[in-house]
């Protein structure tokens, strides 16, 4: 799988669609789809994401849906979140409506 990096010296304004994973330093102004992304520490997106994995250790504003979402120490995440599979680690902020959809659920 291609990896591709938003650096974090770049704003990158406008949508994004990807078949591999992206890793976020920097900040997106728009939505994303993709198989993978993390958004690292300093990164940001606002937008809409749809990917398979998320894993958020910077700042989300937009809406998520995604199979599996990790919010780590320090992250702030402002949005309506849809997953199958959510971890939220000791010192995240989540802010929204969260609807979890795991496999045993009907």
């Amino acid at each position: 799988m291609t990896e591709s990096t938003i650096s974090s010296d770049l704003t990158v304004e406008g949508d994004i669609k990807s078949d591999g994973s992206l890793s976020v330093d920097g900040r997106l102004i728009g939505n994303l789809n993709c198989k993978s992304v993390t958004i690292n520490s300093g990164g940001s997106i606002e937008g809409n994401i749809e990917a398979d994995q998320l894993t958020n250790l910077g700042g989300i504003t937009g809406d998520i849906h995604a199979k599996g979402v990790e919010l780590k120490e320090d992250s702030k995440t402002k949005s309506n979140l849809k997953s199958d599979n959510l971890q939220v680690s000791a010192g995240a902020v989540l802010k929204g409506k969260v609807h979890i959809s795991g496999s045993g659920n009907q």
